[in-house]
């Protein structure tokens, strides 16, 4: 199954993949009435692209959250994995809040946020996964205040996130660090970075860059490991997104996975030798938890 559309109009005023063992290789919703057009006529302030599969509630739940947006200056992309669970009519009952929508097959999150990428017009990227939301109704109204200060050379601004019980549905804890390059504190094999959901990127990042699809679980961290430490990235002040505890990256059996799709980034980007002993270590405690889960 394909299918494609999109959406038109202006005002201004935050999924799951399955994954194979690592050895083997490297809702229906009701109706959202958004109270004002979503996309611009020039180009919007902020592209949120998000990737589904067989997610339809969980996109409902990130659907209600952009549509409260007090900032109406944005488009939502949505590539989905040609999902059999009704996704499509899901997503056509948002009533114009998808900006852009394609059903197709696709080989994971990376693959589809890379399709993704040539659709984008907006300024700053963020990525969220369906099930994410946007912290308040004011997140991209006060972002795009905070954006608009910084310094032309600044690619990478990162707030807080909280991570959300998925049976209660509360607040269990913050991630609010600030990166501190590779003297830093690291953890799972690499310098501890922000969490995804929270950080946006300026589009021309991503006018060479394609996520390396080899990664399943971590393939984003490369463009955000290399602009951090370039020094172009900036802390902002701000409570960005909520996300679900319990995802791809959290589950034990892809451990494992991860760390090696860490270690394979710090090679790439030339900081491997940084800390060697101490990835090697975390390589082979990891390899060892997972045959003993086998």
């Amino acid at each position: 199954m394909k299918a494609a559309w999109s959406y038109s109009g202006h005002d201004c005023r935050y999924s799951n993949d399955s994954l194979s063992d690592p050895f083997l290789e490297l809702a229906a919703t009701n109706a959202i009435h958004p109270p004002l057009p979503v996309r611009a006529v020039d180009a919007p302030r902020f592209s949120i692209v998000t990737s589904t599969f067989n997610a339809a509630a969980s996109l409902s739940v990130t659907a209600q959250s952009l549509a409260q947006q007090t900032c109406r200056d944005f488009e939502w992309i949505v590539m989905d994995g040609a999902s059999g669970d009704g996704t499509v009519d899901v997503v056509r009952g948002f009533n114009g809040l998808v900006t852009e929508f394609v059903s197709e097959p696709d080989s994971g999150i990376y693959d589809a946020w890379n399709k993704a990428l040539p659709r984008v017009r907006g300024q700053w990227i963020l990525f969220l996964g369906a099930g994410d939301t946007l912290y308040a109704a004011d997140v991209l109204e006060k972002a795009s205040i905070a954006l608009g200060r910084l310094a032309p050379e600044i690619t990478t601004a990162y707030g807080d996130v909280t991570v959300v019980d998925a049976v209660t549905g509360e607040d269990t804890r913050v991630r609010d660090h600030v990166f501190q390059g590779l003297a830093g504190p690291w953890g799972g094999g690499r310098p501890l970075l922000p969490c995804h959901q929270g950080v946006f990127q300026r589009a021309r990042v991503f006018e060479s860059f394609r996520f390396d699809q080899r990664c399943r679980i971590s393939a984003d961290n490369e463009v955000l490991l290399s602009e951090l430490l370039a020094g172009r990235g900036e802390k902002l002040e701000l409570m960005v997104a909520r996300f679900q505890a319990g995802g791809i990256s959290a589950q034990s059996k892809n451990r494992l996975r991860m760390v090696s799709e860490s270690i394979y980034i710090n090679w790439k980007l030339g900081i491997f030798w940084h800390r060697p002993l101490y990835q090697l270590s975390v390589l082979v405690a990891n390899s060892m938890a997972h045959m003993f889960r086998r």
